[in-house]
Parts: structure tokens; C-alpha cells; sequence
């Protein structure tokens, strides 16, 4: 749209480039709004690629010796990119939401391959001079009447202001360049009033895009403070509001002050985070805010300024706008009792009631999943079955309750001689698993021995102060023999039941070898019709229960 003259004035071409930056810089402005990005991003290309070939145009009038072709199809070129580059812009403007394709594109591409022909027909194919001018007119002006009208289709958008006046120049360039068709031309500075008028009408675009963002922002802080202001009056939970920068807290209900303990007429000298009493779940809270700006049903524990006792509160959370502070808005609900409930039942499910160990299912449904992860990692592990020896001469001697003595201190002297990662269970009366983890077969032997020599230390005191000492024998089984939980406590038995008839005290693995034979006989050694007792307990035929056992009735070794 310029004219070649400007770059031919001594201030011209200086002038002429402070004009190009204020349209490039008033054009990155709006880039923020995304329904004009793509647009805007193509229009400023197209006045760079017409920008450089008014200057080139300048180049080739100045040159008098046989590189004036290449300057003009130099030129040429340039004004073919910029018609084809404001042609999209004009497309993009007219199908905003659409995708970059041929289709939606067509104008553009048709233009643009109309000018490619005719530049390349009139510059190298059949040169022709006066054709090279009217395509000089020609190219800018289709592209300017074509980026006239994505322009009117933003009149009734919330950026009509500066796309009225973007629309009125456009058409303005194309009247002034057609002018040239009757040899009537402008002053050598129109240009640089276009390239200004243009910069306002960019910045205009950015003011709309400024106040439509403030106005939706103002009307979303207005909704959710009405919203909030309303949830916290009518909840019957305390509510806290605390700023996310200071953790101070804004805003609190009633029941908030009250469950929290605070003094009412100095709720914001008080910060969230100073409630938490566990530092790692008040960390967890946060990042998870963090990430997903929600959390629902999330367990905290609270302690007051008061150094109450730490009680369990429930929480929802979310990070909000209020009052144009960034915010987290909780609301709270009392679960000590369930808390305390849940832990009840859950050592109810877990552990056995007169040992404190953990119970059979327990171990079953963990030692599977200790497994599974032990053959991911690619690591060994082993199994013991414990039994104490002659236990029913115990009962029958000294009574359940000495028996039940003994049973207690025999799970305690084990879980203090193993690792805290070691897993041990009452699997039922006297007997007792272990799960030893990155433990072979040949460690878990080591293991074992020092576990029986420990046990068979123990003295237990009867009410008239006799001591009863009493072992136990040990069967071993490893990753070695099977990766079935079922199978290691088949196994481990078995290997126990072998420990049973070499004389008791003493500790056996289960080996390959013993696996042939335990496959041979079909998976059991029992040779008893009562499938339920090993040969050499065949002729115990009362069972054994302690009155604190909670267990039931089922035949014990001896």
C-alpha cells in the first residue's frame, strides 16, 4: 500500500520504519485474545511481505543496468505474498473457529494462486512491463478489498470498534491504490498515515479485548462471593476462606470458630496451615489443591491454639477467586468417632485377640501381594510355620490360662527377634507364620535356628511361681519351592510336620527333593483318614481352645 517515492525522501524510509514498528507492536497486543491470534498473526505477515516490496519496488527504479528484472521479480514476489498472506487473515476473520485447510482457506489460496500465474506469466515467461504495473495495482488492491470484508464480519463481535476502523482503511488502501489506475497518486507519506491508523485500530481491538476480560472477571468474582457468601451462611459446617499467598484467614462461620476454637473478634489473625497437627498431611493437602484445584472428602488432623488432644476432621477444598484474593475455600466435618471406630474394626479384621498378631486372612491376603511384588523386583523370600512342642501337655499341666501366657510370649519374643518388614501371623492355637522378605532358603534356615534358640529361653511364671519353659519346631519353605501362597503354607507345613517327627526342637527346610514327593503323593503327606491332623497326632483327639481365642474349635498339634 505504499508508495516507492518514501524510501526515495531523506526521512522517508526512517519514518516509514517507525511506522512499521508501531503496527507491529500494537498487533502482538491483541495476540492475547485467541479468536484473533491466527488472524492478526497472518495480517502483520502480510504487511511485512508489502512493506519489503514498496522497498524493493524502490530498488528497482534506482537500478539502471541489467538487475532490474531481478528486482522487479523480486518485487514481485513480495507483493504475491503479502496479497496471499492478507487474504488468510481475511478468511481466518470470517471463519474464526474454523481449521487450517483448503476448504475453509479457499479464497486465499485462490488469490493466491491467480497471482502466483500471473507473476509468474508476466515476469519470466512473457515479460511485459506495463502488465508488471497493473499487477502492482491489481495484487495489493484485491487483497485489501478481500481483507475489507473478514473485517465486516467482525462488526458485530465484541471487537467492532477496531475492526469499524480497520474496516474503513482497508477499503481506503484499496481506493487509494486503484487511483493509480488513472496515474493519480498519492503523496509519498499516505503510507505512513495508513501504517499509524492501522496501529489504532489494532489497539482499539486490545482495548475490547481488555474490557470484555475485565468485565467477565468482575462478573465471576461477583457470582462465586454472592455464591460463597451465601453457602457460608446457610451451612451447617464450619467453613473456612483462607488466602492462599499468607495462609491467613479471611473469612470463617460460627461453626468454624467454634470447632476450631478461635476468638471470635480475631478470626484473621489466625492462619489455616497453624491448625494442622501432622505436617506431612497438611503437605499432601496442599499439593493436591495444587494439582487438581479440588479435593473432596479429605481426612485432616486438627489440633487448637489450646494444645487440645488432635481430633479427625473431614474436608472439601477448592481454590478460588475472592474478594481478587486467590483463595481455599473448606468446609469441615467432625469424624474422631468414626476414625476411632475404623481402627477398632480394622484391628479386629487383622489381628488375633489374644496375641496382637496379625491374623490368618491377614497374612494370606498381604504375604500375595508381597509376593507379587517380590517377583517383579526379581528378589527371593521365605516362609516358617511355627509350633510350639508338647503344647497341649501345657494346657493339660498348667491350664489355659498359663497356655495363653505362653502363646502371648511367644509372639512377642518372635516379632522382636525379626525386622520390622518381616510379617508374622497366628495361623491358629499354637501355630504361627512368617514372612521373611529377600530372605533365601539358606538364610531363612539361619533365621529360624536363632528364632527357636531365642524362644526355647522363655520362662513363663505360673501363680504359685513354677517356671514352664517350652520350644517350638519350625518347618521352612522359599521363593525357591513355589510363588503360590497356599502352596508355601502346604509346603512349610510339611516341613514342619518332618521337624515334628525328627524329634521336635529343631528347624527343617523343604527342599526340591521334598517337593517331588509332596507332588508324587498328590500334594499331601497325610496319611490319616482325618485329613485335618498329621499321622503322628493321629491319636489327640480332643481339640484345644483358649477361652480368649475367639477361634473356632478345629484340631490342634500337640
Amino acid at each position: 500500500m505504499g508508495n516507492y517515492e518514501i524510501f526515495l525522501q531523506p526521512l522517508g524510509s526512517s519514518a516509514s520504519f517507525f511506522a512499521l514498528f508501531c503496527l507491529l507492536f500494537s498487533g502482538f497486543c491483541v495476540l492475547k485474545e485467541k479468536t484473533l491470534k491466527l488472524p492478526i498473526i497472518f495480517l502483520l505477515g502480510g504487511f511485512l511481505f508489502d512493506f519489503f516490496a514498496v522497498w524493493v519496488e524502490a530498488k528497482a527504479v534506482e537500478s539502471q543496468n541489467d538487475s532490474v528484472a531481478l528486482w522487479v521479480m523480486f518485487e514481485m514476489i513480495l507483493f504475491l505474498f503479502a496479497m496471499f498472506f492478507m487474504s488468510l487473515a481475511a478468511s481466518a476473520f470470517v471463519s474464526p473457529n474454523s481449521k487450517f485447510s483448503l476448504k475453509s482457506y479457499s479464497p486465499a489460496f485462490l488469490l493466491g494462486g491467480l497471482g502466483l500465474v500471473s507473476v509468474v506469466l508476466f515476469t519470466i515467461i512473457i515479460p511485459d512491463g506495463e502488465i508488471i504495473n497493473k499487477l502492482r495495482i491489481i495484487l495489493p488492491t484485491a487483497s485489501f478489498i478481500y481483507l475489507a470484508v473478514g473485517f465486516g464480519s467482525k462488526l458485530k463481535s465484541d471487537f467492532r470498534m477496531g475492526a469499524t476502523l480497520a474496516l474503513i482503511l482497508s477499503l481506503a488502501v484499496a481506493a487509494d491504490i486503484t487511483l493509480k489506475f488513472f496515474n493519480i497518486f498519492s503523496p509519498w507519506y499516505m503510507s505512513i498515515i495508513f501504517y499509524i491508523a492501522f496501529s489504532l485500530s489494532f489497539l482499539l481491538m486490545c482495548n475490547d479485548t481488555l474490557r470484555l476480560t475485565l468485565s467477565k472477571a468482575q462478573q465471576e468474582i461477583t457470582k462465586y462471593n454472592q455464591k460463597i457468601e451465601e453457602i457460608i451462611k446457610l451451612s451447617p459446617f464450619p467453613i473456612v476462606i483462607s488466602r492462599l499467598g499468607d495462609n491467613k484467614i479471611i473469612l470463617a462461620n460460627d461453626n468454624a470458630i467454634k470447632t476450631f476454637n478461635m476468638s471470635q473478634d480475631n478470626v484473621s489473625n489466625y492462619c489455616l496451615h497453624d491448625f494442622f497437627a501432622d505436617s506431612h498431611n497438611k503437605q499432601q493437602l496442599l499439593e493436591l489443591l495444587e494439582e487438581r484445584h479440588e479435593v473432596q472428602d479429605f481426612e485432616v488432623l486438627i489440633k487448637t491454639p489450646q494444645n487440645d488432644a488432635p481430633f479427625w476432621l473431614l474436608t472439601s477444598a477448592n481454590i478460588i477467586d475472592y474478594n481478587n484474593d486467590v483463595a481455599i475455600y473448606a468446609a469441615f466435618q467432625d469424624i474422631t468417632s468414626r476414625k476411632a471406630r475404623e481402627n477398632v474394626l480394622q484391628n479386629q479384621a487383622t489381628r488375633d485377640p489374644l496375641t496382637g498378631l496379625y491374623n490368618r486372612r491377614y497374612f494370606e491376603t498381604e504375604v500375595a501381594k508381597k509376593i507379587a511384588q517380590a517377583k517383579s523386583n526379581n528378589t527371593s523370600y521365605s516362609v516358617l510355620m511355627l509350633d510350639a512342642d508338647f503344647f497341649k501337655k501345657v494346657n493339660d499341666t498348667y491350664g489355659h490360662k498359663i497356655g495363653d501366657k505362653v502363646l502371648i510370649e511367644l509372639s512377642s519374643k518372635t516379632e522382636k527377634a525379626l525386622r520390622d518388614c518381616d510379617i508374622v501371623a497366628r495361623y491358629g492355637g499354637e501355630e504361627f507364620l512368617v514372612f521373611l522378605p529377600n530372605i533365601n532358603d539358606e538364610q531363612a534356615y539361619k533365621v529360624a535356628d536363632r528364632l527357636r534358640q531365642t524362644i526355647s529361653e522363655i520362662v513363663v511364671l505360673t501363680e504359685t511361681g513354677k517356671e514352664v519353659r517350652f520350644t517350638v519346631s519350625i518347618g521352612v519353605t522359599s521363593s525357591l519351592i513355589s510363588d503360590n501362597i497356599d502352596t508355601l503354607i502346604k509346603t512349610a507345613d510339611e516341613a514342619l510336620y518332618k521337624a515334628k517327627q525328627n524329634g521336635r526342637n529343631r528347624v527343617e527346610v523343604f527342599t526340591l527333593a521334598d517337593l517331588q514327593n509332596f507332588l508324587n503323593d498328590g500334594g499331601s503327606q497325610v496319611q490319616d483318614e482325618n485329613k485335618n491332623i498329621h499321622p503322628v497326632f493321629a491319636s489327640e483327639n480332643n481339640a484345644e481352645i483358649s477361652l480368649l481365642d475367639g477361634a473356632d474349635t478345629q484340631s490342634l498339634r500337640e
